[in-house]
C-alpha cells in the first residue's frame, strides 16, 4: 500500500492533469472532476501554486498552468531535440498547406512535441497536445511500428473520439495490420469532424518508431486524390528527421 505522502503526490499530479486542456478552473470544478472535498482540493491547488506549477488569478480566484511548467517544457524540448525537426515540419506544411507535427508515445496517448506554425483556415481550433492512440494517425503509426501486443491493445481506452473511431482492440488490430501494409496511418475524421490526418513513423534503431510524423488538414484539402502525394512527402520528411535526430 502506498504511503500517505505518495498518495498526496499522486493526487496533486491528478489535479494538475485537470488543466491539460488549457482551461482556467475554479476550486469547485477541480474538486468535482477529481471526486475530492473542496478543502482537500484547495490545499492541493495551493501547493501547486507555491511550486509554480499553477497560477491563481487574483480577481477571479481561478487557476491556470504556471510558469514552472513552461520551464520544464523548454528543457524537454531541448532534450528531445525537437528544434532539429522544426525546419522540416515547416517545409512540409508550407508545401502541402496542412499542419505538420511530430509526436511520441506516453501511456495510452500520442503527445505532440512540435507542430508547424502553418495553420489551415480553421487552425484556431487546434487539436490537443495529447491524442488517443486508437483514434489518431500519430498514435496508430506509433503502435503499428512498435512491438505491440494484443493485451496492450486491450488496455487502451476506446471512449474518446468520434463515431468513426475504431470501437475496440479487435478492430484496432486489423487497422494496424492495414497501416503496416500500406505504409502509413490514417485518421479519417476520427478525432474531429471535417479533419483528416496522415501518420508515418520516424524510425529509430531496429526499425521501431521513435516518433511519428503527422500531416493534418481539412477534408477538402486532404482529398483522396491527394493522399498518395501527401504520404510520399511525409515519408521523405520522416526520413530526413530520422537522419538529423540520430
Amino acid at each position: 500500500m502506498d504511503s500517505p505522502g505518495v498518495q498526496t503526490v499522486a493526487r496533486a499530479l491528478s489535479v494538475l492533469g485537470c488543466f491539460r486542456g488549457g482551461d482556467e478552473l475554479g476550486v469547485s470544478e477541480v474538486a468535482r472532476r477529481q471526486g475530492l472535498a473542496v478543502s482537500t482540493t484547495h490545499r492541493l491547488l495551493s501547493a501547486l501554486v507555491e511550486a509554480g506549477f499553477l497560477d491563481k488569478d487574483a480577481e477571479s480566484s481561478r487557476y491556470r498552468l504556471g510558469g514552472a511548467l513552461a520551464e520544464y517544457g523548454q528543457i524537454a524540448y531541448r532534450q528531445h531535440r525537437i528544434y532539429l525537426a522544426e525546419p522540416h515540419l515547416e517545409q512540409l506544411a508550407t508545401t502541402t498547406g496542412a499542419s505538420a507535427s511530430i509526436a511520441t508515445r506516453y501511456g495510452n496517448d500520442a503527445v505532440l512535441l512540435g507542430t508547424s506554425r502553418w495553420r489551415e483556415a480553421e487552425g484556431h481550433q487546434l487539436q490537443g497536445v495529447r491524442l488517443p492512440l486508437h483514434a489518431s494517425a500519430l498514435g496508430k503509426a506509433l503502435l503499428a511500428w512498435s512491438e505491440t501486443t494484443d493485451d496492450e491493445l486491450g488496455r487502451l481506452s476506446y471512449e474518446t473520439g468520434t463515431a468513426r473511431s475504431v470501437p475496440g482492440p479487435e478492430e484496432l488490430g486489423k487497422e494496424l495490420a492495414l497501416t503496416r501494409e500500406r505504409g502509413y496511418a490514417f485518421n479519417d475524421e476520427e478525432l474531429a469532424p471535417g479533419f483528416r490526418t496522415i501518420g508515418v513513423p520516424v524510425l529509430g534503431a531496429g526499425g521501431c518508431a521513435r516518433f511519428a510524423l503527422g500531416l493534418r488538414g481539412p477534408v477538402d484539402l486532404m482529398i483522396d486524390e491527394r493522399i498518395p502525394f501527401f504520404v510520399e512527402l511525409a515519408k521523405v520528411t520522416a526520413r530526413e528527421i530520422a537522419t538529423v535526430m540520430r
